[in-house]
């Protein structure tokens, strides 16, 4: 293969970058062109050179295949082959039996992964390197209802949780140093739930899909937790939403997600200060899922495997969970109002936002480049980092 640099056109030597960025993120042309909203053919030229390429059309392309721009301007050949982590390799390889959308998913974590990898050295802030594994890792294999309830209760102990409800679990997580993402994977039982892998920079990065309802957010999260405390010896841990009942090693992340969310004396404590014994109407599922700080779904499952149900399943379908809990005087909490996107602190790292304001406030970046990073508008950074400031402002002299 010749040196790029010997091409005689530089179309042609940015169509082949283009390629080799299409292939390293696992995309067919096919895919590649419908994610971004072109024809085969046109992205076929663009390869080959054959086509010149606008420059908003060359960021579509960087942002889908989770690579920098600067990516397509650097020449490569099969002797020089640009170094590439372990960590990315070993998402990337996994992302090439997923669906185009999940592959863009993984692409688009690479990406933001990158840009905190760079907010920290250019702020100078020490990496959190490997994480102390407090458990030993465990084999993929079946466990029973006893033995997983004794994991979560573990992990509750080992956190000094108790056994009361953990109702921001991605505010528990940040404060436990994990870097937490939502990115969009898709819908559907091919679809990923979310995923974990160890990073050797940053620590434990734990990764839920945004798509899915907001619902099983907290769900999704401690089902990372039992990944990340027991299946940490793994390169990465891709969840599947076909898989969650199938593999041992999901089963068990499940249940455990299950126990931790609502720890099997906390519901005990709370059934008697409800003074029953079992749950016969959807209304006292209510009560105990706003207490626990989980959907309704989940609350009756936890119910059924602890024996706390009452009365038949068939009791408990049909119910509509937001217009119950509002004649039960509950307000609706915001993920009820299904507002997207999601807020640069509930779907970044707290240490992402953080060290980006940094960045921002030393003149390391510009602010145009910053809310680029949070995926907002350089108004809506404005708003943010100014807004309350002239409010208070103006309250102090009315």
């Amino acid at each position: 293969m010749r040196n790029l640099s010997d091409r005689a056109s530089p179309e042609l030597a940015l169509g082949e970058r283009l390629r080799q960025a299409r292939e390293l993120s696992s995309f067919s042309q096919g895919e590649a062109a419908q994610a971004l909203g072109i024809t085969s053919a046109a992205l076929s030229q663009y390869e080959t050179g054959k086509r010149r390429i606008e420059a908003l059309t060359l960021e579509r392309i960087a942002r889908l295949y989770g690579v920098p721009v600067t990516y397509f301007f650097t020449a490569l050949d099969a002797t020089n082959q640009q170094e590439q982590s372990d960590w990315e390799t070993a998402l990337r390889t996994m992302a090439k039996t997923l669906a185009s959308v999940s592959k863009a998913g993984i692409a688009k974590l690479i990406g933001l992964i990158h840009v905190l990898e760079d907010l920290y050295r250019l702020t100078a802030t020490p990496f959190l390197g490997m994480p102390h594994h407090p458990f030993a890792a465990l084999p993929n294999q079946e466990y029973s209802d006893y033995q997983v309830a004794e994991l979560a209760q573990r992990v509750r102990r080992y956190y000094n949780l108790g056994i009361a409800p953990l109702l921001n679990v991605k505010s528990f997580l940040d404060a436990q140093g994990y870097q937490v993402f939502a990115i969009p994977l898709g819908e559907g039982e091919e679809a990923l739930s979310g995923l974990f892998f160890l990073h050797p920079y940053l620590g434990a990065i734990i990764v839920f899909n945004e798509t899915q309802a907001y619902t099983r957010y907290p769900f999704t999260l401690s089902h990372e937790i039992a990944h990340s405390l027991f299946h940490w010896n793994r390169p990465a841990v891709l969840c599947r939403v076909s898989e969650q009942t199938s593999e041992p090693l999901e089963e068990l992340a499940d249940r455990f997600a299950s126990y931790f969310l609502i720890p099997q004396e906390g519901l005990q404590e709370r059934l008697e200060a409800m003074t029953i014994k079992t749950v016969k109407h959807p209304e006292e599922v209510i009560h105990i899922a706003r207490y626990f700080g989980v959907s309704y779904k989940a609350a009756v499952h936890r119910l059924e495997t602890d024996r706390k149900l009452g009365a038949s399943k068939d009791v408990f379908k049909g119910v509509k969970p937001v217009t119950l809990a509002k004649s039960l005087g509950y307000s609706p909490l915001p993920y009820e109002f299904g507002v997207r996107p999601l807020a640069p602190e509930d779907r970044l790292p707290r240490i992402f936002v953080e060290l980006s304001y940094q960045a921002l406030e030393k003149g390391l970046l510009s602010l145009r480049k910053v809310a680029e990073n949070l995926g907002i508008s350089d108004l809506e950074l404005e708003d943010r980092l100014y807004g309350e400031v002239a409010e208070d402002s103006e309250e102090a002299y009315a």
